[in-house]
């Protein structure tokens, strides 16, 4: 099967795909950045590696190129922010890499134009296919072997080696293999990089925070339909003849049903609509909360049908009682800073509402709705009572302990 390109009107280059991935870059003022990048460029190749056995294992041909692509655009990212860290222009890169690709196809050197864009990378590899496959399992392996001389090297040898034409010579051959492997697995490397940059933005934006607009703008649905930009629910704990229960009231008025723990080991999950008040601060979304104010988007019945409908419902309740059950074993997330949440957690979630209008959500808009919630449910459960405020406007999330004297 041919690569398929996605139409671009500009060649990405290497420059400006360094310069989006150093921002986004957790390691560039840690004292052990560089050796976590070596090793993270490794541990990426090795998923790779692993990702391709369980797919063979599984004759699932489709699902091992789109993983391939996700795992060596990680690994370019690691590698490219390598060079970064060594202090290595980008175009030096590329020119070693293409320098590299010439003399593997018996090509006369030549001096490449300048930004090294991935579009030159791509269009010497597809000139070198017609009348052959690039062989996949050989490509794999000297990708590995080449992660692996990086790994092993020293943070003080690279760095006295630093712009050296040894040094660039075999980051050029490590890029090549690189832009190699892609083409094994029919993938242009040009396609790969504008999909890292398209996940590293989404999981972590920098230091530009722009949330996505409102789904019920005022200007397309009546108030009676948007969620409210400002709440204040209480939780109320009340003991019963069974097990002990939780009531909210909003305004004076009760919401929803009572809620119990549900489960044989008493986990505080009755406090769990936290949760769903934290996804409408900080994703504008929740159809469950919808449907509890009656604020679903009737005047739109493919809306009210789809997207606030009984399947979004359960996908969310899904997802929460997911996330609750993965946090219980991790103390409810205490401790867990913004930028570490598990990527894969993260992934499931987005794979979950995948059709449905959050899904364009960027992963770090996930992020911020898990452990602010969870940090207010923890606030919540130490309390046993209180106030969770909602602000969409503001995108916060606070909770709000009952005194004696406001409870009165």
């Amino acid at each position: 099967m041919a690569p398929i390109a996605r139409q671009q009107s500009y060649p990405l280059s290497l420059p400006e795909y360094a310069l989006k991935a150093h921002e986004t870059s957790r390691f560039k003022a840690s004292a052990s950045g560089l050796q976590s990048l070596r090793f993270g460029f490794f541990g990426e190749v090795g998923g790779l590696l692993s990702s391709v056995k369980k797919a063979e294992r599984d004759r699932l041909e489709y699902t091992q190129s789109e993983k391939a692509a996700e795992e060596l655009g990680d690994a370019l990212w690691y590698l490219v922010s390598v060079a970064t860290q060594l202090g290595i222009d980008p175009n030096e890169l590329g020119e070693y890499g293409l320098k590299d690709l010439r003399s593997r196809f018996g090509e006369n050197e030549r001096t490449p134009t300048i930004p090294v864009n991935f579009r030159q990378i791509d269009a010497i590899i597809s000139s070198h296919r017609e009348g052959g496959l690039i062989q996949r399992i050989s490509r794999m392996g000297a990708l590995a072997h080449a992660a692996g001389t990086l790994a092993n090297a020293s943070d003080s040898s690279l760095k006295s080696a630093a712009g050296s034409p040894t040094q660039l010579a075999h980051l050029g051959t490590l890029f090549a293999e690189l832009a190699l492997c892609c083409a094994s697995f029919d993938l242009r490397l040009e396609d790969v990089a504008r999909d890292n940059l398209d996940k590293i933005r989404s999981r972590w934006p920098g230091e530009i925070f722009e949330f996505t607009p409102l789904f019920d703008p005022g200007s397309h649905y009546p108030d009676h339909e948007q969620l409210p930009r400002y709440l204040e629910m209480e939780f109320i704990e009340r003991p019963g003849r069974g097990s002990t229960y939780v009531v909210q009231q909003l305004n004076g008025v009760f919401i929803g049903d009572p809620l119990t723990d549900n489960s044989n080991e008493p986990d505080d999950y009755r406090f769990h609509d936290v949760f769903h008040l934290a996804y409408i601060a900080y994703l504008g979304w929740s159809p469950v909360v919808r449907g509890l104010l009656k604020r679903k988007r009737k005047s739109k019945s493919s809306i009210d049908e789809n997207e606030d409908g009984a399947r979004a419902m359960i996908i969310e309740e899904g997802i929460a009682t997911w996330i609750f059950n993965h946090a219980k074993r991790r103390d409810y997330y205490a401790g867990i800073e913004v930028g570490s949440l598990e990527y894969g957690l993260l992934k499931q979630i987005q794979s979950m509402v995948q059709g449905y209008e959050v899904d364009i959500c960027p992963l770090w808009q996930w992020e911020l709705a898990i452990l602010q919630g969870f940090k207010v449910f923890r606030e919540l459960r130490a309390a046993r009572n209180g106030v969770v405020v909602v602000d969409m406007t503001n995108h916060t999330l606070t909770f709000k302990a009952k005194t004696e004297e406001n409870q009165q």
